[in-house]
C-alpha cells in the first residue's frame, strides 16, 4: 500500500480543521514550534502543508505576525437572484471566465421541459470556467432558447457575467430562480478543468432562471465544494 507523506497528512489534517471551523476567520494558526510538537514531524514537513494551504486561498502568511485563517469560502445568499459571478465581484475577488463554447443544439427532453419547449428545438449551450483570482472554482454550462438570443453564438465574448450581458444586449432579465443543489465527485475530466484531485467533493447546482414567469435558461454548474457556499434565510415554519 502506497504510504502518504507526512506532509500530506499535516495539510489534511489542518485544512479539515479550517473547513470545520475549529479556526475561526482572522484566527492565526499555531506556531511551527508548536505544530512540529503535535503532530510529531519536522519544520519542512510543517511548512510543505502550510505552503499548500496558502496556495489554495484557506490561509496567508504574515511576516511578523503569523499565519492568519482566511476567508475561503464564497456565501451565496438564495433569497435573491445572483450568479456566482457577481457573488464573488462582492466578495472582492478578481473574477474571470474561460469561454470553452458556445453552440447551438437541439434540446433533450429533459432540457424542454424545463424550458417549456418541444424536444429537439434549438438551444445554445455556453460552456465555461470561472476562476476567482486565478483559482478554478466552477464548471458552468448554461443552456438558452435559441430564439430568445439570435445571434449569440457569433459574439467574441467570454460571458464573464452572463445575466448582466443578458439585460444589456437581449433586453432579458432573470429575476426569479429554481436550484436545485446535490453533492457529487470530480471525475477525471472535471478534475483536470478544476485543478483538484479525482474524488473531490462538488457541489452540483441545476437553475431554471425565469424572466417575468417565463423559463429563460437552464444552468448546470459543478462548484468546488470548499470554495464556495450557500446561505438559506428562513422565517416561520410549515403551519400543515
Amino acid at each position: 500500500m502506497e504510504r502518504i507523506p507526512a506532509y500530506l497528512k499535516v495539510y489534511d489534517i489542518l485544512k479539515r480543521q479550517i473547513v470545520e471551523r475549529e479556526y475561526g476567520v482572522g484566527d492565526l494558526l499555531p506556531a511551527e514550534p508548536v505544530l512540529e510538537k503535535k503532530f510529531k514531524v519536522s519544520r519542512t514537513t510543517v511548512r510543505k502543508a502550510v505552503d499548500m494551504l496558502s496556495r489554495e486561498g484557506f490561509v496567508i502568511k504574515k511576516q511578523g505576525i503569523g499565519t492568519e485563517i482566511l476567508d475561503h469560502k464564497t456565501m451565496q445568499n438564495l433569497n435573491y437572484v445572483t450568479s456566482i459571478s457577481e457573488t464573488l465581484q462582492k466578495k472582492g475577488y478578481t473574477v474571470t471566465t474561460k469561454c470553452l463554447r458556445v453552440e447551438v443544439m437541439e434540446a433533450s427532453a429533459h432540457l424542454a421541459s424545463d424550458l417549456r419547449i418541444k424536444s429537439g428545438e434549438k438551444v445554445v449551450c455556453i460552456q465555461r470556467i470561472k476562476f476567482a483570482d486565478g483559482k478554478a472554482i466552477a464548471i458552468m454550462k448554461n443552456f438558452l432558447v435559441a430564439d430568445m438570443v439570435e445571434g449569440i453564438e457569433k459574439r467574441n465574448e467570454d460571458f464573464n457575467l452572463l445575466y448582466r450581458f443578458l439585460e444589456e444586449n437581449y433586453n432579458i432579465s432573470i429575476d426569479a430562480a429554481r436550484d436545485t443543489i446535490t453533492a457529487k465527485s470530480a471525475n477525471s475530466v472535471e478534475a483536470e478543468m478544476l485543478d483538484v484531485p479525482v474524488g473531490c467533493a462538488l457541489l452540483a447546482m441545476r437553475r431554471i432562471g425565469y424572466g417575468q414567469g417565463k423559463p429563460i435558461c437552464v444552468d448546470v454548474l459543478s462548484i468546488v465544494g470548499d470554495r464556495y457556499e450557500f446561505v438559506i434565510n428562513m422565517n416561520g415554519r410549515d403551519s400543515r
